[in-house]
């Protein structure tokens, strides 16, 4: 008979699984981007620069900070450095020597990923204290990853494989609901959405950089099913690797959370560019207003009112599109 699932299982399984959403989150926002709107497409214009090329130049710094880490040395680095060659365009690079392990070059291929992680959780817990009167989000992120570490010591929280699920995305809703307190009125709501679209662009691996990960990600891969192989038939082994996936687990969960903001503003972004001007300015105004109006007559939670004010953006986008849509407009 086989051994039923148990919680610190899902807790490995959540990990691994979440690394891979949220770098291909990154990946596919690139990918719809040059598709969904022309600015990405007109690489060096002034517009281009604004929305894309911070990414471009977190993620070069992200190699070279990779090659720090590694001890590899780098020969050349230019974070942003549009260039046409016969290969194609070069947007930026980070030139280094050859790394004198596959586990190193995995770090370095990998690191945009990784700071990609560290910012995104960094600016969503930092965005909620902004927050007026809502509870500690750190603190919130610390109880729960103390409660998926010494699960393992309750046999009933242990044998309940959903148990972490529950856990993990009720924290995420309650950042999410967080976030929103911000409100449509609130700069800094946008200022945040903007950094977690700039971290997600960032956060695309290119081919080479998964080329050159691609022998040391194999690496963590083995290891990594090994251990799920490992949680399955003997959860209390997690005590060696204290708090290791579970602190991935909340960390990419939070992440995702995040992502989500990002993308949710590189979709309004796109709805506007393709609505002629001056029509595509109704939906941000109509937004905003409808956040205000809300606000001052005290209708519903800050959340609600964000959630609201953003239903009537799309409710006004959808129709100009129609009606003024241009597919080829720029921001």
């Amino acid at each position: 008979m086989l051994m039923a699932l148990n919680a610190y299982f899902t807790i490995v399984l959540l990990a691994i699984v979440l690394f891979f959403v949220v770098w291909g989150l990154g990946w596919l926002l690139e990918r719809i981007s040059t598709r969904a709107l022309k600015t990405t497409r007109d690489i060096g214009s002034r517009a281009w620069k604004f929305l894309v090329g911070p990414g471009v130049a977190l993620h070069e710094s992200s190699h070279a900070l990779g090659c720090l880490f590694t001890g590899t040395e780098i020969v050349e680095f230019k974070p942003l450095d549009v260039q046409v060659t016969d290969d194609g365009i070069v947007l930026g690079y980070v030139r280094h020597r050859a790394p004198s392990s596959p586990i190193k070059g995995a770090i370095i291929g990998l690191a945009p990923v990784a700071v990609s992680l560290v910012l995104l959780v960094f600016f969503a817990l930092g965005a909620t204290y902004l927050v007026p009167d809502t509870p500690g989000i750190g603190g919130e992120a610390l109880k729960l990853l103390s409660d998926l570490i010494n699960l393992k010591s309750d046999p009933v929280l242990l044998n309940d494989p959903v148990y972490p699920i529950v856990r993990i995305f009720s924290f995420v809703y309650l950042f999410l609901y967080t976030f929103a307190g911000l409100t449509v009125v609130n700069p800094l709501f946008w200022i945040v959405a903007f950094l977690a679209m700039t971290i997600m662009f960032s956060n695309s691996p290119s081919d080479v950089d998964i080329a050159n990960a691609s022998q040391g990600l194999k690496i963590i891969l083995v290891f990594d099913l090994v251990w799920l192989v490992v949680a399955y038939f003997l959860p209390v082994a997690g005590w060696a690797l204290y708090g290791l996936f579970e602190l991935i687990a909340v960390m990419w969960a939070l992440s995702l959370a995040f992502a989500v903001v990002g993308l949710g503003l590189f979709i309004l972004i796109a709805g506007l560019s393709r609505i002629r001007v001056p029509f595509n300015i109704i939906p941000l105004i109509a937004c905003i207003a409808t956040g205000a109006a809300l606000m001052l007559w005290g209708i519903g939670t800050p959340a609600f009112q964000t959630v609201v004010s953003l239903g009537v953006f799309v409710a006004f986008t959808i129709p100009l599109l129609v009606a003024c849509g241009s597919p080829e407009r720029t921001i």
